[in-house]
């Protein structure tokens, strides 16, 4: 259960999931732009998303740490069965956490595509070619309203 040692595939799960909510449609809309959205610099940047991030570390310290007091005094079967339990725990917790964090992104991105009017959203990649004034970064306005 070492933080860093499972930081990666959080990272790119968390990604994964921000990055399908990401790709919104703006029905209506007859503006020509189309939002940028930098979902790694969400993640990486927003009050919400780093709080979010700072609970799932917290309890996996904290069932750490309660594994280590328990190794002398538990079997190790049933130690390897609480091992196993609060994993599945802090899974529950991460996926919650996601769930709840991509339904705020989505609504954010919602609120800043009517604002703008915004034909669209896509998750900012590697882009060949993009005609200047058609692509405006929302990245900056998601992460300031996620706090």
């Amino acid at each position: 259960m070492s933080g860093s040692a499972t930081r990666t595939p959080r990272a790119a799960a968390a990604m994964a999931a921000l990055a399908m909510v990401l790709v919104v449609v703006a029905s209506g809309c007859q503006a020509g732009a189309v939002g940028l959205v930098d979902s790694t610099r969400i993640l990486a940047e927003s009050a919400k998303a780093l709080r979010y991030q700072k609970d799932i570390d917290d309890r996996e310290r904290a069932m750490a740490a309660d594994l280590q007091l328990l190794a002398g005094r538990l079997s190790r079967e049933d130690l390897e069965a609480r091992r196993t339990q609060y994993m599945r725990e802090l899974q529950g917790l991460r996926a919650e956490l996601e769930r709840t964090l991509n339904k705020e992104v989505h609504g954010t991105i919602q609120q800043i595509v009517k604002e703008k009017r915004l034909r669209g959203v896509i998750v900012k990649g590697s882009v060949i070619y993009n005609a200047p004034g058609r692509a405006v970064d929302i990245t900056q306005d998601i992460i300031d309203r996620l706090k």
